[in-house]
């Protein structure tokens, strides 16, 4: 079990991370977004333009499954604090 001051320094430590986690969302959204609108460009061309449209496509994919985890993480991170700032009262 953790002592008071313990606890108070852990929530402290997982705010910080959910502040970097919560950079890392804005990011991760801007650069799907900007994918997105890169391979509707190239999906509508041929030739080169069509294969960075496809290869776009696929990064923006895998960028939204990271924003989503990012942000199951962050939500999940905020119930961990609540609970352990809960358990102190």
């Amino acid at each position: 079990m953790l002592t008071k001051e313990q606890a108070l320094d852990e929530a402290r430590q997982q705010k910080k991370a959910h502040a970097m986690m919560g950079r890392w969302r804005s990011c991760l959204f801007v650069l799907t977004t900007t994918l997105m609108v890169l391979s509707a460009f190239g999906l509508r061309k041929s030739g080169l333009a069509f294969a960075l449209g496809i290869v776009a496509a696929v990064l923006s994919v895998l960028c939204f499954v990271m924003l989503l985890l990012v942000n199951l993480s962050i939500r999940n991170g905020r119930r961990n604090v609540e609970r352990i700032l809960d358990s102190l009262r």
